[in-house]
């Protein structure tokens, strides 16, 4: 039976909703006065739907709808307002909310959404229940930027992919990516066009805005404008990464230099994340920071590995110092090469373009070391 919960300020408005709402056969409805009680609410109760009426700030719903994934709950916010603008909407729909609806006096499309949100989130538990995720995650991460993440986990991706992995490169840079560029493929649909059609996808669906690349790997491409990015919420990058994880064996992120939302959505679902740092100062004490940081938020246990790259460079730091400093083992060590900037500026992975080269074998061992993990998985 679907849960729904009322939240408003107006005793007449949820009155009113609860009577529309409770004649619906199967719907079972609970109220609250105010969005804070509605945050005990949804953790206590997880409710199917959460109806927000027109007497609170719109502002604080779609903040509210932002802060529902993180609650472990996967309801469906449904705002009813006096008044809808293509604007609000639109804003509503980038922070995570599912439909934003006019307070019209005939209260049938207040009901008509609450029915669609509530079958939306039985489809996607059916889903979930159907095909549970299988892919091992694996996140490229690092808080610097200059490290030469993009260019490991591009080649990790095609790696893994020429040893016969079903393997998914996602770009989550989301307003600079480069994927497209250093395995030269065309952005023709990316992570921003899936976003729009969400309501609508499922795993197999989401397939069609993947760009396939001739090892095999399929790419997850960044948006093409950086003001697209606002669009691609964390919430909405946590979905796609659960379905995804249901059509393939390995998932690798590439993300931005930054510790936000949609970085942290990644790290959420990643079975390892690959810590990128160079011998230099800088990069080591970031790393450092990082790495702490992500124990604090409690991603500690051995969620994270070292990538040292560049990690023959004449820099007067000592590797065994480096890792003595650093809370997390090294995985990799990769050495510097000219073909690298070389293999970018062609759009041919280095694995590909010179596999015999130090730095290709230090990027494929690399790769056996994820294969390993994800054979080790399952």
């Amino acid at each position: 039976m679907p849960r729904v919960l009322l939240v408003d300020g107006d005793a007449r408005f949820r009155s009113q909703a609860r009577a529309t709402l409770g004649s619906i056969e199967g719907i079972d409805v609970d109220e609250t006065a105010t969005l804070d009680d509605a945050d005990a609410s949804v953790v206590a109760a997880a409710p199917d739907v959460v109806v927000l009426g027109p007497s609170l700030d719109y502002g604080s719903c779609l903040a509210f709808a932002e802060r529902i994934p993180g609650r472990g709950c996967l309801a469906r916010v449904v705002v009813v307002q006096n008044a809808v603008t293509l604007d609000a909407v639109r804003e509503a729909m980038r922070r995570g909310v599912h439909d934003v609806v006019p307070l019209d006096g005939s209260w049938a499309e207040v009901a008509a959404a609450v029915r669609e949100a509530a079958s939306a989130g039985r489809r996607a538990e059916e889903q979930a229940a159907a095909v549970p995720p299988r892919a091992a995650v694996f996140t490229v991460f690092s808080t610097k930027g200059g490290v030469g993440k993009s260019v490991i986990a591009c080649n990790l991706g095609v790696s893994l992919a020429s040893i016969g992995l079903s393997t998914i490169l996602v770009d989550l840079d989301l307003m600079f990516g480069d994927a497209a560029i250093m395995l030269d493929l065309k952005p023709e649909r990316t992570v921003y066009d899936a976003v729009q059609s969400f309501d609508r996808l499922d795993g197999e669906l989401l397939r069609a805005y993947l760009t396939k690349h001739s090892s095999g790997l399929e790419v997850l491409l960044a948006p093409v404008r950086p003001e697209d990015a606002e669009v691609v919420t964390a919430s909405r990058v946590g979905t796609l990464l659960d379905m995804l994880a249901r059509i393939c064996e390995v998932i690798v992120i590439d993300t931005a230099a930054s510790f936000d939302d949609v970085v942290l959505s990644a790290i959420d679902r990643s079975d390892e994340v690959l810590a990128v740092a160079t011998l230099d100062v800088a990069s080591i004490k970031n790393t450092r920071v990082s790495l702490q940081k992500l124990a604090q938020l409690g991603y500690g246990g051995g969620l994270a590995s070292l990538v040292l790259n560049r990690a023959d460079s004449k820099v007067w730091l000592d590797v065994g110092e480096v890792e003595k400093s650093l809370p997390a083992p090294i995985v990799a060590r990769i050495p510097s090469d000219r073909l690298v900037p070389r293999s970018v500026n062609r759009g041919a992975p280095v694995v590909l373009d010179a596999p015999r080269s130090a730095v290709a074998r230090a990027l494929t061992d690399l790769a056996k070391h994820v294969a390993d993990r994800v054979r080790t998985r399952s």
